[in-house]
């Protein structure tokens, strides 16, 4: 595994955006799979999703402008004082221009900031926190991470119809000096951060939106839904995986990145304050925070209730469940695992910063 690390950087502050629409589970899937429902809602972990209403129009764009202005009310620092936004999705509003633009401009940042996307699914917080460090390290000024998706899924797909969610999040990354709140990050807030990464392009397909990107474009068949052996009936624009291959890729090899950065920063589980685990499904995680011998309270859970809004699940975590244990530093484990396959671990220190609840988007 790849390893680098930042210096100089902390986290100034994390906000988390979800839609107001709320879908039961049980009721929800009750139809599409009968009796067998309970233990489906029981294996994914996932009881509740909040998801844009169909035809409603909200955006990852919306929702993480949304929480970025959450989060600017909450810390002192202002949208003129940021050097570049970087936002991470696989949904942005169009092909072109960029998500960043857009999101730089709504919420009244510098013409002179930089802007740009990354199209990362289910690694990209650790892979936004790593561009992130590296470009407010370069810049001298603070950068504006924003994570967002409008994944939920196709209603007839058995094998994503449980679990994907709609989030935006925000979370403001400060040079050196920096403070982001009524108090500063200070050393603490500026130990180095350690990432790892892992790639395997060549099982790219177990998890994929097959159609609709320069290799198979978007057609007058594209919304047309097609019975399929392992899932039921979903469109070709619709998520297409693989769950078994997703699990074993993620079980098998995200314990192994974590243990190796873990050694490499010098730390153990009991250095470890929070591990924060990419939300995609409660039997995995458990899994994986078994293996690697961590205890049921360092893994906080917000896929109960948000359901698996790819790269912006671990943001959601933070003001879902540590809002208000950020007064003073945690050192974190984090991990996203999945689509590319790929993997992002990260090992840092979040707080002392900002923290705006999850708010709804209306």
């Amino acid at each position: 595994m790849r390893l680098c690390s930042v210096d100089g950087v902390s986290i100034g502050g994390v906000g988390a955006c979800v839609p107001e629409y709320e879908v039961d589970n049980l009721s929800f899937g009750a139809e599409l799979f009968g009796k067998d429902i309970d233990g489906a809602v029981k294996t994914t972990g996932v009881r509740t999703r909040r998801v844009c209403p169909p035809g409603s129009g909200i955006t990852a764009l919306d929702m993480a402008v949304r929480a970025a202005e959450a989060l600017f009310g909450a810390c002192t620092v202002r949208p003129s004082d940021v050097g570049g936004v970087i936002f991470v999705t696989q949904t942005p509003d169009y092909s072109m221009p960029n998500n960043a633009s857009q999101a730089a401009n709504l919420l009244g940042l510098s013409n002179d900031c930089a802007a740009f996307d990354a199209s990362i699914a289910c690694p990209g917080y650790v892979y936004g926190l790593w561009l992130g460090g590296l470009t407010a390290r370069s810049m001298s000024a603070p950068v504006l991470l924003l994570n967002g998706e409008t994944h939920s899924a196709s209603p007839r797909d058995r094998s994503t119809v449980l679990l994907f969610g709609d989030a935006g999040t925000a979370t403001l990354i400060l040079p050196a000096g920096k403070a982001g709140d009524a108090g500063d990050a200070g050393d603490a807030g500026e130990k180095r951060w350690l990432f790892g990464f892992w790639t395997d392009g060549s099982k790219y397909d177990a998890l994929m939106v097959p159609e609709g990107g320069a290799r198979h474009p978007f057609n007058e068949h594209s919304l047309e839904y097609r019975g399929t052996p392992e899932s039921g009936v979903r469109r070709p624009v619709d998520i297409a995986m693989d769950g078994m291959a997703v699990f074993d890729f993620a079980v098998r090899n995200t314990p192994r990145c974590m243990a190796s950065l873990m050694e490499a920063g010098g730390v153990s589980v009991g250095d470890v304050d929070v591990l924060l685990l990419h939300q995609a499904n409660l039997y995995m995680m458990k899994q994986i925070a078994k293996r690697l011998g961590f205890p049921p309270e360092k893994m906080p859970v917000s896929l109960d209730r948000y359901g698996n809004s790819s790269s912006a699940t671990i943001p959601v975590t933070i003001c879902s469940e540590l809002n208000g244990r950020l007064d003073a530093p945690l050192r974190v484990l984090a991990a996203g695992f999945g689509a590319g396959m790929a993997i992002g671990v990260g090992l840092f220190n979040l707080g002392p910063c900002a923290c705006t609840s999850v708010v709804e988007y209306r």
